[in-house]
């Protein structure tokens, strides 16, 4: 009897241990792909993004002009963004489909004046196939004519074995967030915090620290721990710290803006000063809510003048370095405009 019962207590510690262990495997459960590519660093955001539910197969190419366009010009091209086939066939169920007004991290932050460009993510069974990037083009990057058919063209391509090595970086770091306790959450979050100044006087000194992560460990911590009292308390800060950010971040973007317009003024009568000393009356203009086009009207030019502009000189990367978006090379004499878009 007495081994009856020994036997029975060591089936159900065993018993024990097996829900244990399967409880632990299940914490550690192998996170989806689309769980991990929601919020990649690497890809941006995707929560808002349209899911399009279709079955299908189409050939993905680069725009080959842009292509050659970024080949001369390689200091303005990330490493990423050359990775990835010329032309992929792509099986899929399913597409995430965002619009962003900034370039993705991709390609490299910049803000885009006119349609934005569209981000996509292809999908088969929950598994990843290809990321592409497109964008609106109304002229052509390689000689800034005005394209027969303005649409979206895709600017970057990558396939699965690109995007793997991305996806193992955000799952390990995915499994290391979920087994942390709730004391070294609360650590975490204090020291997202603590790499923040958020009471400095002087606007431009002051910082914020790492609110997103903060609030991530903050919410992650056990409501049941003994650490809950002290998550409460930083919670509170992280809220009143990003309340200030919401309000600094308005304040700094007013006040850049008008000092980038300042700028965009005074490149102006600057163009309007070399072109006199040059014999050219050129009329400008500059337009937009922050003044980001510019419009150059004479009676003298004409289509290889502009190009000389265009390709012989440093006009265009002066425009674009005082934060022009697009230049309008105007002849209402012969009736001629030549927009280009200088986000090419």
């Amino acid at each position: 009897m007495d081994k009856f019962k020994m036997m029975r207590k060591g089936l159900w510690t065993i018993g024990v241990i097996l829900i244990v262990m399967l409880w632990a495997a299940a914490g550690l459960a192998k996170i989806s792909e689309k769980e991990l590519l929601r919020n990649s660093p690497e890809f941006g955001d995707f929560h808002k993004a349209k899911e399009i539910k279709e079955k299908d197969k189409v050939p993905l190419n680069v725009w080959e002009n842009y292509r050659e366009f970024l080949g001369k010009q390689p200091s303005r091209v990330r490493d990423l963004l050359l990775q990835g086939p010329r032309a992929l066939e792509v099986a899929y169920d399913g597409i995430w489909v965002q619009e962003r007004d900034y370039d993705p991290t991709l390609v490299g932050k910049r803000e885009r004046q006119g349609k934005p460009f569209l981000v996509k993510v292809y999908w088969l069974k929950d598994r990843v196939q290809a990321y592409t990037v497109e964008k609106f083009s109304k002229t052509d990057p390689l000689n800034y004519e005005a394209l027969d058919k303005p649409r979206y063209r895709i600017i970057a391509l990558l396939d699965r074995k690109t995007l793997l090595p991305e996806l193992a970086r955000l799952e390990a770091k995915a499994q290391a967030f979920e087994t942390m306790a709730s004391g070294t959450h609360l650590e975490e979050a204090k020291k997202a915090l603590a790499a923040g100044n958020p009471d400095e006087k002087d606007l431009k000194k002051r910082t914020y620290g790492r609110l997103e992560e903060a609030r991530r460990h903050l919410e992650a911590i056990d409501r049941k721990a003994d650490e809950d009292d002290a998550a409460k308390k930083l919670m509170k800060e992280v809220e009143r710290r990003e309340k200030d950010l919401k309000r600094y971040k308005e304040v700094m973007h007013q006040t850049v803006t008008e000092e980038e317009i300042r700028k965009r003024e005074e490149k102006a009568k600057e163009l309007d000063r070399d072109f006199l000393s040059k014999g050219f009356d050129v009329k400008i203009e500059l337009s937009g809510s922050e003044k980001t086009t510019i419009k150059l009207e004479c009676v003298v030019f004409s289509r290889p003048m502009v190009f000389v502009f265009v390709d012989k000189s440093e006009l265009l990367q002066n425009l674009r370095n005082a934060g022009f978006e697009e230049v309008v090379f105007s002849n209402k004499k012969i009736k001629y405009e030549w927009e280009i878009d200088l986000n090419n």
